[in-house]
């Protein structure tokens, strides 16, 4: 009898309170929220909710909205907020942040340094407070990518950069134009030869070459370092017989070895070495004239870091973590790395495949090519290969060449041409042909020892027609050298002297 009281009791309070909820009228003042609809952020919603901007870029972002009925874009507030995402900035966490704008539209300056950022963009009823957002990365790039040091018909030298999408996180194809000049108050460069970089953490300096010495700039920045000199790049002991810059090479993988050829001769920095932070002479070697160019060795652990080539006494020379010079006597092998055939001179050098030293050289007489492959990291030298390539179409026209960094190819051009031939193969492959009027001044290979995906695989190629610069870009199979897709033009530079990855 308890338990159906209970019960009973029950169900007429619940009867209760459920007629109280009908008969309360109430005097409440239900409104519409008022949210507004972000449909898109063109620019940035269309391209996977990022946004990848340069330094000192100018940028405008125009949201596409939708208002409730009845209202109009007075009735809301517009913020624009940003927070780095490192150190690690959480959704909604704003402390570390700061406001860009508080109107409808974006129209910002960058006028930071290379960050990721997330941005946010609120909007927000005035009345009601009702509020919507659309959250996304914002990302402040160095001004990276393919550099072209080119010059005017009257020898005013400016870097243009090609930020190419296969090279460059959030690339698009702009030629950021005469950027040395932007920032450095419109100078432009006189009697420049060719670009080079340090990026140690000590120093972090990119060098455009030229016939004075060079301009050194902050890597970061491009903007020249006060004060700084080439002379200043040498110790004390060292006397300069002449102003020649012919080479560099700064090796990250193995010892930060900083090597230069100036005037035939080597000089290192290897910024192991405590207080080590200006070039001294290499030693080791007597006697030699060191050719215009340096294969760095990116294999760590080895004995050497550098190669070079003595066109003195036709022989290869290795330069040791410790700066010292060798000149490395094979046994066996394909060839003499000290004693190749004096009847052949010096062509092009450079790495190939797995840091392989390889080298073109000429006959003095029949004009044929030869190609000379060596692998020198460690203290013994093997003599890989010498091969013959007289009879590869073209070649006794070649006049530019660039080894593959991920297979065993040989790329080579003529005034037009270019061809790719895999190495112990019988012929070559015509890759391209240029534009009518136009001539091959130099082609060379996207390294980027940081990027696995499309390091030695792009090939890029400059052109002169008159005054007018072209530069090519191919995407190639590493293995056989054989062309992906049409290359790409980038057109509007002047005389073409370098190109660079930076």
């Amino acid at each position: 009898m308890k338990i159906c009281r209970y019960i009973g009791f029950s169900f007429v309070l619940a009867m209760f309170l459920l007629t109280s909820c009908f008969d309360d009228k109430g005097n409440y003042d239900y409104k519409e929220i008022g949210e507004a609809v972000i449909k898109a952020i063109p620019g940035v919603t269309d391209n996977g909710d990022k946004l990848v901007c340069l330094e000192n870029e100018h940028i405008q972002l125009t949201p596409e909205l939708e208002f409730k009925e009845g209202t109009t874009a007075e009735d809301y507030e517009f913020i624009w907020y940003r927070y780095p995402q490192q150190p690690q900035g959480t959704y909604q966490h704003y402390e570390q942040g700061d406001t860009l704008a508080m109107t409808r539209n974006l129209d910002y300056r960058i006028v930071d340094s290379p960050r990721d950022y997330w941005l946010v963009y609120k909007v927000i009823n005035k009345k009601t407070g009702a509020q919507n957002e659309q959250r996304f990365e914002f990302i402040i790039s160095a001004v990276n990518g393919w550099i072209v040091l080119d010059e005017d018909a009257a020898g005013n030298g400016d870097l243009q950069i090609i930020r190419d999408k296969d090279i460059v996180e959030g690339g698009n194809g702009q030629v950021v134009k005469d950027y040395f000049s932007v920032n450095n108050g419109g100078k432009k460069m006189q009697g420049a030869r060719f670009i080079g970089i340090c990026t140690n953490s000590s120093v972090s300096n990119l060098y455009v070459y030229s016939d004075e010495g060079a301009y050194i700039m902050d890597a970061s920045t491009y903007k020249e370092r006060e004060d700084a000199t080439y002379a200043g790049l040498f110790n004390s002991v060292v006397t300069l017989d002449a102003v020649n810059p012919q080479a560099h090479v700064y090796e990250t993988d193995h010892r930060r070895m900083d090597v230069l050829v100036n005037n035939h001769k080597v000089y290192a920095i290897a910024y192991i070495m405590m207080g080590e932070s200006q070039y001294s002479e290499a030693k080791g070697v007597d006697d030699y004239v060191a050719a215009p160019a340096i294969a760095p060795v990116r294999i760590s652990g080895h004995d050497n870091c550098a190669v070079l080539f003595d066109t003195k006494n036709n022989r290869f020379i290795t330069i040791s973590g410790s700066k010292a010079l060798a000149a490395p006597v094979s046994a066996g092998g394909a060839f003499n790395t000290a004693a190749i055939d004096p009847d052949l001179e010096y062509v092009y050098m450079n790495e190939g495949k797995d840091s392989e030293t390889c080298l073109v050289m000429k006959h003095k007489t029949t004009g044929d090519f030869y190609l000379f492959r060596a692998n020198l990291a460690a203290t013994e030298p093997v003599a890989v290969a010498c091969e013959n390539l007289g009879n590869l179409t073209d070649m006794s026209e070649a006049k530019q060449f660039v080894f593959g960094i991920r297979g065993n190819v040989l790329f080579y051009a003529t005034d037009t041409k270019v061809y790719a031939w895999r190495n112990g193969k019988e012929e070559a492959t015509e890759c391209m042909t240029v534009g009518a009027g136009e001539r091959i001044s130099q082609i060379k290979i996207y390294n980027n020892p940081s990027d696995n995906v499309m390091t030695g695989k792009v090939l890029f190629v400059a052109t002169q027609k008159g005054d007018e610069g072209k530069v090519y870009k191919a995407v190639f199979n590493e293995m056989s050298g054989l062309l992906l897709e049409e290359p790409l033009e980038y057109t509007g530079f002047k005389l073409i002297r370098d190109m660079f990855y930076k």
